[in-house]
């Protein structure tokens, strides 16, 4: 009998050992600046305004970018072009056509400049014109035409055809390729217009710039709208920019909700833009009878030594309009905790068939035993 007793024990413990390993649906959430596999973890409180890295999408950034204060100047310079190599320059010398246009008619608008920088004018000789502006130039050959053959000569020197600095803008624009630099500062708006703009198919909230060895990523959508100075970003020679089309981003631009949801899965990010309120919307919103409204994180790999996690408790109505705020990120993880009676409910649930299972093999080996006992009477 004691054996019979033992083996309903341990039947019992085997059935009743798999709620132990049931699934924990409350997420244990760490204390602030604590380190998980060598990262550390930061805690941040959406209802209280703060968004961490979240708050770049605001100025036209996203999460992982440079900061865009870097491009970013406080006024234009002054126009000034120094003339380069293969750019065309006029020289006119009033009064003297026979030095302005010696070939007459057939005289091209203005002279080439040498790839090392020299310009030949009669009587002037050759210049080193790489490097100096328009006006140098001119004061330069007013000197030496003054010195050799003319008195007092009205010399004026203008910059026909731009052709040594440029900067190139690739990706879905109108008419991809280089531009060129004139004597005004050129903008980033200016890069775009000199390109025709942005195609249908542009997703410009993925823009990327590239300057030496550094890319900054500019959601100019964003900049946009939240009425940034855009122009207050100078496109300096060499500079890249590439506009990426959407069938390129989306498939990388996504989040995932996880959780006490209607749907979880998968949400797009439509041009950079997903609010926590939208993909919570889009996943068919809170369940009503398992979710904890204070228990709505956004979980974020920030780096690869840093992990994010956002809580929303939403309890608070208020905090429901900073959900509307808060910019998700690619790749972000949205998870929606259980409440207690949820996750106490489940708890039950995996107790119930065990204990029901129990009960009936118990009956079981008790009626084989008395049926065995009877028979030994």
């Amino acid at each position: 009998m004691k054996k019979l007793s033992l083996g309903i024990g341990l039947i019992a413990a085997a059935m009743l050992s798999g709620c132990a390993l049931g699934p924990q649906m409350q997420m244990a959430l760490p204390g602030d600046s604590a380190e998980y596999n060598g990262m550390m973890v930061h805690i941040h409180d959406i209802g209280a305004g703060d968004f961490g890295n979240a708050a770049a999408g605001a100025d036209g950034n996203s999460g992982n970018s440079e900061n865009l204060n870097e491009l970013m100047i406080d006024s234009l310079p002054e126009p000034e072009y120094r003339i380069g190599p293969l750019d065309m320059v006029q020289v006119v010398v009033w009064e003297h056509p026979e030095l302005t246009s010696p070939m007459g008619q057939y005289q091209p608008a203005g002279q080439k400049v040498t790839t090392d920088g020299k310009l030949f004018y009669p009587y002037a000789g050759e210049l080193q014109a790489a490097g100096l502006t328009a006006q140098e130039l001119r004061a330069e050959i007013t000197k030496r035409l003054s010195d050799k053959i003319l008195n007092d000569p009205q010399v004026d020197v203008r910059v026909t055809g731009y052709h040594s600095r440029k900067m190139s803008v690739s990706g879905a624009v109108t008419k991809p390729g280089y531009v060129a630099f004139d004597e005004n500062p050129m903008t980033l708006p200016d890069a775009i217009a000199g390109v025709g703009g942005f195609t249908k198919e542009a997703d410009p909230s993925q823009l990327q710039l590239r300057r030496g060895d550094k890319v900054y990523n500019i959601n100019y959508l964003n900049a946009f709208k939240a009425n940034l100075a855009l122009e207050r970003i100078v496109i300096k020679p060499n500079d890249q920019i590439f506009v990426p089309a959407l069938t390129e981003t989306q498939k990388d631009q996504k989040a995932y909700v996880m959780g006490e949801v209607g749907r979880p899965g998968i949400v797009n990010i439509y041009n950079g833009n997903l609010t926590l309120a939208e993909a919570l919307a889009t996943a068919g919103g809170l369940q009503a009878l398992s979710a904890t409204a204070r228990g709505i994180y956004v979980i974020r790999n920030t780096s690869e030594k840093q992990i994010d996690v956002y809580q929303l408790n939403s309890k608070n109505a208020m905090a429901l309009a900073m959900a509307d705020r808060f910019q998700l990120s690619s790749r972000d993880i949205v998870y929606v905790d259980a409440s207690e009676l949820a996750t106490w409910n489940r708890l039950l649930n995996l107790i119930t068939p065990s204990v029901n299972a129990t009960k009936t093999t118990t009956d079981i080996i008790y009626n084989v035993q008395r049926v065995h006992n009877d028979g030994w009477k």
